[in-house]
Protein backbone atom coordinates (compact mmCIF):
# COMPACT_ATOMS: atom_id res chain seq x y z
CA UNK A 1 0.00 0.00 0.00
CA UNK A 2 1.33 3.63 -1.12
CA UNK A 3 0.71 6.57 1.17
CA UNK A 4 0.66 10.05 0.34
CA UNK A 5 4.58 10.86 1.44
CA UNK A 6 5.48 7.33 -0.75
CA UNK A 7 4.02 9.35 -4.05
CA UNK A 8 6.24 12.60 -3.87
CA UNK A 9 8.29 13.06 -6.65
CA UNK A 10 11.18 12.60 -4.12
CA UNK A 11 10.34 9.51 -2.63
CA UNK A 12 10.14 7.51 -5.86
CA UNK A 13 13.13 9.38 -7.31
CA UNK A 14 14.80 7.15 -4.36
CA UNK A 15 13.19 4.36 -4.91
CA UNK A 16 14.04 4.22 -8.52
CA UNK A 17 17.65 4.45 -7.65
CA UNK A 18 17.63 2.11 -5.10
CA UNK A 19 15.64 -0.65 -7.26
CA UNK A 20 18.37 0.58 -9.93
CA UNK A 21 21.67 -0.09 -7.34
CA UNK A 22 20.97 -3.00 -5.93
CA UNK A 23 23.43 -4.95 -7.79
CA UNK A 24 26.27 -2.77 -7.11
CA UNK A 25 25.04 -2.67 -3.46
CA UNK A 26 25.07 -6.37 -3.23
CA UNK A 27 28.08 -6.72 -4.58
CA UNK A 28 29.53 -4.64 -2.11
CA UNK A 29 30.83 -1.92 -5.34
CA UNK A 30 28.30 1.03 -3.91
CA UNK A 31 31.07 3.93 -2.61
CA UNK A 32 30.12 4.78 0.90
CA UNK A 33 28.14 7.82 0.19
CA UNK A 34 25.91 5.73 -1.93
CA UNK A 35 25.61 2.72 0.06
CA UNK A 36 24.47 5.15 2.80
CA UNK A 37 21.78 6.69 0.68
CA UNK A 38 20.48 2.73 -0.39
CA UNK A 39 20.05 1.94 3.25
CA UNK A 40 18.67 5.06 4.50
CA UNK A 41 15.95 4.65 1.77
CA UNK A 42 15.30 0.99 2.38
CA UNK A 43 14.96 2.42 6.40
CA UNK A 44 12.29 4.40 5.00
CA UNK A 45 10.45 2.53 2.53
CA UNK A 46 9.14 -1.13 3.46
CA UNK A 47 9.21 -2.45 0.01
CA UNK A 48 12.40 -1.74 -0.27
CA UNK A 49 13.99 -2.79 2.90
CA UNK A 50 12.29 -6.32 2.58
CA UNK A 51 13.66 -6.77 -0.53
CA UNK A 52 17.09 -5.91 0.59
CA UNK A 53 16.68 -7.86 3.62
CA UNK A 54 15.73 -10.80 1.62
CA UNK A 55 18.46 -10.58 -1.03
CA UNK A 56 20.87 -10.19 1.93
CA UNK A 57 20.02 -13.27 3.67
CA UNK A 58 19.79 -15.38 0.06
CA UNK A 59 22.90 -14.51 -0.78
CA UNK A 60 24.46 -15.40 2.87
CA UNK A 61 22.80 -18.85 2.84
CA UNK A 62 24.16 -19.35 -1.05
CA UNK A 63 27.69 -18.41 -0.04
CA UNK A 64 27.68 -21.76 2.93
CA UNK A 65 26.72 -23.76 -0.08
CA UNK A 66 29.28 -26.20 -0.20
CA UNK A 67 31.17 -25.62 2.47
CA UNK A 68 29.55 -27.50 4.85
CA UNK A 69 29.20 -31.80 4.46
CA UNK A 70 26.33 -33.58 3.89
CA UNK A 71 25.00 -34.96 6.49
CA UNK A 72 26.39 -38.47 7.05
CA UNK A 73 23.32 -41.46 6.43
CA UNK A 74 24.05 -44.80 8.10
CA UNK A 75 21.68 -45.80 5.27
CA UNK A 76 23.37 -44.24 2.51
CA UNK A 77 26.56 -45.16 3.63
CA UNK A 78 25.59 -49.05 4.18
CA UNK A 79 24.24 -48.64 0.34
CA UNK A 80 27.10 -47.17 -1.10
CA UNK A 81 29.60 -49.76 0.60
CA UNK A 82 27.07 -52.72 -0.87
CA UNK A 83 27.07 -51.29 -4.55
CA UNK A 84 31.20 -51.15 -4.17
CA UNK A 85 31.07 -54.38 -3.06
CA UNK A 86 28.98 -56.36 -5.54
CA UNK A 87 30.85 -54.02 -8.32
CA UNK A 88 33.01 -56.53 -10.30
Amino acid sequence: MMRMRDMRPGFMREHMWTRRHLPEYLDDELDARDRERLDRHASLCPKCGHLVATLLKTLRELRTLGRASPPSSPIADSVIARLREETP
